[in-house]
């Protein structure tokens, strides 16, 4: 009898009748919902930083637009400039005080001011007296030895202002051109912006308090020294404001050595010249009293040497320390004759009979007019003795010229032998 046939073998289960299937359906569902997954988080963390960036947007908005920026300085102008108190002993000097306060709140605004002094006189001090007294209204700036092209920068910090992407929109928006100004070179296209919105604050400032505010340059000296021209553009600003009774402006010259270069600009046909004077002797002699310099040697210090000049008074009460009146004195007449003879020809310097010489001995009587003394010196001779690193000439807003200083007048007379008169 034959062998019975084999069984059938059992039908494979449903999960093992098509693997390859499975794995490929498997694959495909897994990288779909990585995919969505994926998808999922790129939303949420665009949403997340679109969120940001519109908040972002917004805050720009809230913080640099041009109203927010004209706020701001605004504000300034109103707090006014914190001057820091001077606590070392100084003179009291009550009529200068008086002069520039009034200078700072003129009762009708007519013309900017320049106000100048001799290096050394305390001008400064007197000018940051003036508005500690009363700051509202008024923001100062002084000029520094820095890069011309960063001025406009630095004044601009000084008023609060930040330029940004809003403020040529904001510019064109009023109807300003702009493209002459866009396509300046520095400092004068950020010196134009700045000038521009300035403009916009001082008329709100004037609107709001009934009168106008103002605005302190000191030491413009320092702009002139590098290239006059934006010098220039800020006189014909000061002008344009006080025409329109917008801004105060006053600019402040560490020297009468500028003059001549203020002067060269038409602006200053609407400037008026203020200046701060040394001190009195007697105030000299008091001021180094109280630094501890002993009254014999204070008075004659300040005969000889310093006079009113603080500048000086502040290096004698330390040079008094280790010499005597007669051996400082010394050292600044030989650098006074240093500078003479490094300008003037030694003959004509030491010819009885000179111009040069004659003219000189009659500064060191007093004062001459201009017109007179640079026709016998001759402008050259005249620019180079007014030249600060020489010193030797002072330039006064009367017109005037005198020596430079107590020391230089003695030096100068001693080293011709002029007469007295």
């Amino acid at each position: 009898m034959s062998a019975a046939a084999p069984a059938a073998a059992p039908a494979a289960a449903p999960a093992q009748q098509q693997p390859a299937f499975r794995g490929v359906f498997g694959f495909i569902g897994g990288a779909v919902a990585k995919a969505v997954s994926t998808t999922f988080i790129v939303l949420v963390v665009a949403a997340f930083v679109a969120r940001h960036v519109l908040e972002d947007k917004n805050t720009i908005a809230k913080t640099h637009s041009p109203e927010v920026v004209l706020a701001r300085m605004l504000a300034r102008f109103e707090a006014g400039s914190v001057i820091p108190r001077f606590e070392k002993y100084h003179v009291s000097r009550p009529d200068a005080i008086a002069m520039l306060q009034k200078v700072l709140r003129p009762a009708r605004l007519k013309d900017y001011t320049v106000v100048i002094g001799e290096v050394g006189c305390g001008k400064t001090t007197a000018v940051h007296n003036a508005i500690r007294a009363n700051s509202t209204g008024i923001v100062y700036h002084i000029v520094k030895s820095e890069v011309l092209v960063s001025m406009p920068g630095l004044l601009a910090r000084s008023l609060a202002f930040e330029p940004n992407q809003f403020t040529e929109g904001y510019l064109k928006d009023r109807g300003v051109e702009l493209d002459e100004v866009t396509s300046a070179a520095e400092p004068f296209r950020s010196w134009v912006l700045l000038s521009l919105i300035l403009r916009d604050v001082a008329q709100q400032f004037k609107t709001k308090h009934g009168h106008p505010a103002t605005l302190v340059i000191d030491a413009v000296d320092e702009i002139a020294q590098q290239g006059p021209a934006l010098l220039h553009a800020i006189q014909d600003f000061a002008k344009a404001a006080a025409d329109e009774q917008l801004l105060n402006v006053v600019l402040v010259t560490c020297d009468g050595s500028n003059l001549p270069e203020l002067k060269a600009s038409s602006a200053m046909t609407r400037a008026r010249i203020a200046e701060v004077s040394d001190i009195t002797d007697e105030q000299a002699v008091d001021f180094l009293l109280h630094r501890g310099v002993n009254e014999d040697a204070a008075k004659r210090a300040v005969a000889k040497i310093a006079g009113g000049r603080f500048v000086l008074l502040n290096s004698l009460v330390f040079e008094l320390q280790f010499k005597t009146v007669e051996q400082i004195f010394e050292e600044f007449s030989s650098r006074t004759e240093s500078s003479l003879q490094r300008l003037i020809d030694d003959l004509a310097l030491y010819n009885a009979t000179s111009v040069v010489h004659k003219t000189l001995c009659d500064l060191t009587h007093g004062s001459l007019r201009r017109p007179s003394l640079e026709k016998t010196l001759g402008i050259d001779l005249t620019k180079k003795l007014l030249a600060t690193n020489i010193n030797i000439l002072a330039y006064h807003p009367n017109d005037t010229y005198t020596l430079h200083s107590r020391h230089v007048q003695r030096s100068v007379a001693a080293l011709l032998n002029c007469t007295r008169p």
